[in-house]
């Protein structure tokens, strides 16, 4: 018997009671195996703070995930790139808890293994909500939070009607599928709006809002442990370009309130939502004030300066929370710090050669994700320490400069 099963307490009728409960590490001999759905960057960065704890990480992997299947000890190949509930439940009843590596998991599959006790950390009602971007606003829209004008929108009239009343362009969101910069288009006409429509049908409804000018973006991490724990990590400063991440800079240079309201949303939606793990809360910053933009329950790029500038990083306290051990410090343990993704910039990128004068600048960590390069995919990221946060960022930009073979300088 698993610890997970050993662990689920009955109520007073006998019945076994709802949702994760923490693991009696004083009653246990035997550490707990964590699954991890998906097999790629976070994945492979989640399997290191796992080493570090000693605790065993299993992978289900895609039969094209590149980064975690090359370094996890135990592995489960998915048959085919469309999931099967049979073998994720397969995988499921080997682990004690099992978290998730992306939100383009199925909540119904979730769901349906939580009801033969597999603990799902998020769980399927996590999912729901992050998974589909329309389900998401209503719902923070019904908990009261500040967000960008908006309209679920099912069909091209109530498209043009909302492009119309805030004026073209306009984004558009399609509710499901969108992931790592995919997913968000700027419209500019009807003619626009009607291809979108019938190119991205399966995906209805869209989510459509005006395109804002936004003064800044940013994003705050709350972690919350199967025991109720909940911390926040500083806000963090993001830089965005065609939907996707490209750096962050923490600390961020926003003005105490903003923050302090920022880390508070945060909270509050951990424990609103009762997420287990990380939360990621992306914000527009319009006007001199906070919006929410999106959230995702899983660690996050955003949070990748937290292994080399936080006393813990995302990843260990991500473990630390599904399995309901006490959280590690969120504090900065560095004055400044900056995250740079690395992009691939042709199908044919090689960045090997550029390895030792990448490495020769100080104060820079490198983090390659093992991945075919593609143009526009992300393949790495560098996180610069310094004491400002100027200097972090040339830091971090030199070294993927280097490693893109743009920058042959000495570091």
């Amino acid at each position: 018997m698993s610890i997970q099963q050993e662990r689920r307490p009955l109520d007073s009728e006998g019945l076994s009671t709802p949702g994760p409960k923490p693991i009696e590490w004083n009653k246990i001999t035997k550490m707990p195996t964590v699954g991890i759905l998906g097999g790629g960057q976070l994945a492979q960065m989640l399997y290191q703070s796992a080493i570090s704890l000693g605790i065993e990480a299993h992978v289900f992997a895609s039969v094209t995930d590149e980064a975690a299947p090359k370094y996890f000890r135990d592995i489960t190949k998915a048959s085919s790139e469309s999931w099967t509930p049979p073998e994720i439940y397969h995988f499921a009843q080997k682990c004690d808890a099992v978290t998730f590596d992306h939100e383009l998991v199925s909540p119904n599959i979730v769901r349906e293994l939580e009801k033969r006790g597999c603990l799902m950390l998020p769980t399927a009602s996590t999912l729901e909500l992050s998974a589909n971007k329309a389900n998401q606003r209503q719902r923070l829209s019904q908990l009261g939070y500040a967000l960008p004008p908006y309209q679920i929108c099912n069909s091209v009239p109530e498209t043009v009607s909302f492009g119309e009343r805030y004026g073209w362009p306009i984004v558009i969101k399609p509710s499901t599928g969108g992931y790592d910069g995919r997913g968000v288009f700027i419209i500019e006409n009807e003619a626009e709006a009607t291809t979108l429509f019938n190119t991205l049908s399966s995906h209805l409804p869209f989510v459509v809002e005006p395109k804002l000018a936004l003064e800044a973006e940013g994003s705050v991490l709350a972690v919350r442990s199967t025991t109720g724990e909940c911390l926040t990590y500083p806000m963090v400063k993001t830089m965005q370009v065609d939907g996707m991440c490209r750096e962050v800079t923490c600390p961020s240079d926003f003005s105490d309130e903003v923050t302090e309201e920022a880390r508070k949303i945060a909270e509050n939606l951990a424990n609103e939502l009762e997420v287990v793990g990380i939360l990621a809360v992306e914000f527009f910053i319009v006007g001199g004030k906070l919006l929410v933009n999106e959230l995702a329950p899983r660690p996050h790029n955003t949070g990748h300066t937290t292994i080399e500038a936080n006393m813990t990083s995302q990843f260990e306290n991500h473990l630390r929370a599904i399995l309901g051990l006490p959280l590690g410090s969120t504090e900065l343990r560095v004055p400044a710090a900056a995250m740079v993704n690395l992009i691939s910039n042709s199908n044919s990128q090689n960045v090997i050669p550029y390895l030792p004068l990448a490495l020769s600048v100080k104060k820079a960590s490198l983090h390659l994700y093992s991945k075919t390069p593609r143009k526009n995919r992300k393949i790495g990221h560098v996180t610069a320490t310094a004491n400002s946060v100027a200097e972090a960022l040339e830091l971090a930009r030199k070294t993927v400069d280097i490693l893109s073979g743009l920058d042959i300088s000495e570091g």
